[in-house]
């Protein structure tokens, strides 16, 4: 493949601090280690802008940016830094970046991060030349939804910056120590198709079956005052701590990682959890299956069944070698496929692919 020379413009809504945030972050910090710096632009500001700025990837905020009127500042300042393609990172902000490609005239690419109907539909009308989608369940969706052929769309999954998660030591004494109990968690947005409903429910099967464990719950949302009265009215509010989420300090306390969603394009909290060495129970639901090989990377279960999620986490708590050699083997997939460096390796050669068959490509 002929080298092409890629300036990046990357488009988003706002950094902020939720999965698809952090994978941008993560993919950022591969593509400067493969000599490519994206240029980062966003409609608003937000929480998480820090860490891209201390990456080396400031974040320029222009909250008018592909806009009829107020939009020609964030294309100059594009044109000046010699952008070759623009990457809409989700698929709320398409309708601007497909302007202000247009402008450009430099070829556009979109992440298609999520399974949420509307959005794929929206697709259909999507007038770039290719569609990143990060795993194999989005793309199906996108084929049968949108109509777009397969040939438009190619699977490349989110990755992780290895360099801020050292490989963990995999030891028997990592396992809880006889004097405390086991912490099991789940991680994510705080929304009904996340499934922490049915992860309460499960802890309610769990306590009643006589297990001594502590459970938290890692993040938050719209859904945060109404699990609270579920587990009130389970009765397992002296068991369950509800807490915003900061991975770093956290995921790794856990004894398990508990993956309950209705619905995930991919799922980065099983990744995280998987590269920080805490075993997986999840539910075998859209890009999960991208993840994990059941009893291998993790463990697998039907989705909104409690009962099957509370017999999972109870194998896993009385089986401590297994879980050992499952957060191993975990660790070593999350290596060889999923480091923030080999993603970005393949998102560029893309980008040289949507470059070289451009049409306006060498005016």
């Amino acid at each position: 493949m002929e080298n092409v020379d890629i300036r990046p413009l990357w488009l988003m809504q706002a950094p902020d601090h939720s999965g698809m945030s952090v994978a941008n972050r993560n993919l950022a910090a591969g593509m400067l280690r493969n000599d490519c710096h994206p240029e980062i632009f966003a409609v608003e500001d937000g929480e998480n802008s820090h860490d891209f700025e201390m990456l080396g990837c400031p974040v320029r905020v222009f909250p008018h940016f592909g806009g009829a009127f107020f939009g020609g500042a964030a294309v100059r300042e594009a044109e000046a830094l010699g952008i070759t393609l623009v990457h809409a990172l989700s698929a709320d902000v398409v309708p601007r970046a497909e302007r202000v490609a247009a402008k450009l005239r430099v070829p556009l690419v979109v992440t298609a991060n999520r399974l949420d109907e509307t959005e794929i539909r929206g697709l259909a009308r999507f007038s770039g030349q290719g569609i990143v989608a990060v795993s194999r369940a989005i793309k199906e969706r996108i084929v049968n939804l949108a109509g777009i052929g397969q040939d438009r769309i190619r699977v490349i999954h989110n990755g992780l910056d290895l360099t801020r998660m050292p490989k963990p030591s995999f030891t028997e004494s990592d396992a809880p120590a006889a004097w405390r109990c086991p912490v099991i968690g789940t991680l994510g947005r705080l929304s009904q198709k996340k499934g922490q409903r049915v992860f309460l429910q499960a802890v309610k099967i769990l306590l009643e079956r006589g297990l001594d464990a502590e459970f938290v719950i890692l993040g938050d949302g719209p859904d945060r005052s109404a699990l609270r009265v579920l587990a009130d009215e389970l009765n397992v509010t002296k068991r369950v701590t509800f807490t915003p989420h900061t991975v770093s300090g956290q995921l790794g306390q856990l004894d398990i990682l508990v993956e309950p969603s209705l619905q995930e394009g991919l799922g980065m909290s099983v990744m995280q959890a998987m590269a920080t060495g805490v075993p997986v129970v999840a539910t075998g639901v859209g890009g999960l299956y991208d993840l994990i090989e059941d009893g291998v990377t993790g463990v697998m279960v039907p989705a909104a069944d409690p009962a099957a999620l509370a017999e999972a986490i109870w194998s896993l708590l009385k089986n401590p070698s297994e879980r050992r050699e499952m957060a191993k083997q975990a660790r070593k997939m999350i290596e060889q496929e999923f480091s923030a460096d080999l993603v970005s390796k393949t998102l560029l050669d893309y980008y040289r692919e949507c470059c070289d068959a451009f049409p306006g490509r060498g005016r």
